[in-house]
């Protein structure tokens, strides 16, 4: 890697740039993202020098939102019929809070899952 030095005063720092890409993340990549700046600091840490990170958390998200979709769309059939509205809100709300809860427990926080993801990349 060749990188350019500028001199600043009496020192020479170096002359980095930040990656040009802009990656629209949800909930599932802001999460991912504090989750790896917090609790794997070496591996935020290398992936943020090398310019991987973004991309990486951004691939994850996406896996994340269409987990969260399907599991969604798979239980949608076991909702009751729309005439008892609040009893089908109610349903809804806890099958969007238990999707969530899965996506975040099976998928975003358990490293081996993660590893398959980078193997399959």
């Amino acid at each position: 890697m060749n990188v350019d030095y500028i001199k600043y005063g009496d020192i020479y720092l170096p002359a980095l740039e930040a990656p040009k890409e802009h990656y629209d993340l949800c909930r599932f990549g802001h999460a991912y993202l504090r989750h790896l700046k917090q609790n794997k600091r070496s591996l935020y840490s290398q992936m943020m020098i090398t310019g991987k990170l973004l991309k990486h958390v951004a691939h994850v998200d996406t896996l994340a939102r269409q987990m969260y979709d399907d599991i969604i769309r798979d239980r949608i059939g076991d909702a009751p019929p729309r005439e008892n509205q609040m009893e089908w809100v109610g349903f809804m709300n806890n099958l969007r809070n238990s999707a969530e809860e899965i996506v975040y427990r099976e998928f975003l926080f358990e490293d081996e899952k993660i590893r398959e993801v980078e193997r399959e990349r």
